[in-house]
């Protein structure tokens, strides 16, 4: 009598570890036109196995308030604040449209959703390869999906990859609960283990 072949199959979720930033609520603004900053350093274990990058941006809109984070390198010299000439791109809203300006800030990609007040959640994200290279990137206002008219992805630009950001800069101007904008930078290791014994 022939011995049974067994197979043992098992299936293990690899835990959805993250490294996280979480920028902290912003200060009352001091100046007339209610402007204020908030730089922060990216996590220095952030690549480690990262599959997807995703920032989420909530606030309240209005259609004259601006809320935007700024992606870059902090390298002219490395002071712990993003400059303009350190900037690789900002995506946020604008006086009632989603916008992304590309490095340089010369210029502009926007979105013209058709409600421009309320509670709004800006999430983008980016999977990466293993091994770094960026796939796409998803943008969307809510659970809706939403595309910038005219952004070019192939060749897929320097600008728009995190493995080469260091710094982010949170800025909010106008009127409208602008200090209410909470920002998270997620830096995510997906994935799924498949064993056959």
């Amino acid at each position: 009598m022939r011995n049974p072949i067994m197979f043992v199959l098992s299936i293990a979720a690899l835990s959805t570890a993250a490294v996280t930033l979480d920028v902290a609520r912003l200060p009352e603004p001091s100046f007339a036109d209610r402007e204020v900053s908030e730089d922060a350093a990216l996590p220095a274990n952030r690549l480690d196995l990262m599959r997807t990058f995703r920032l989420e941006m909530t606030f309240d809109s209005t259609p004259s308030n601006n809320v935007q984070v700024a992606f870059g390198r902090d390298n002219l010299p490395a002071d712990g604040f993003l400059a303009a000439e350190e900037t690789d791109c900002i995506v946020g809203w604008d006086c009632g449209e989603w916008f992304l300006r590309p490095q340089g800030l010369r210029d502009t990609h926007v979105f013209t959703p058709t409600n421009t007040a309320g509670t709004r959640t800006l999430t983008m994200e980016i999977p990466v390869s293993p091994q770094g290279a960026p796939k796409s990137v998803t943008f969307k206002d809510g659970a809706g999906v939403f595309v910038f008219p005219e952004l070019a992805l192939s060749p897929f630009p320097d600008w728009l990859k995190p493995d080469l950001w260091t710094c982010l800069r949170v800025t909010v101007r106008g009127y409208g609960s602008a200090t209410n904008a909470s920002v998270r930078a997620r830096f995510l290791q997906d994935g799924a283990r498949i064993l056959i014994r």
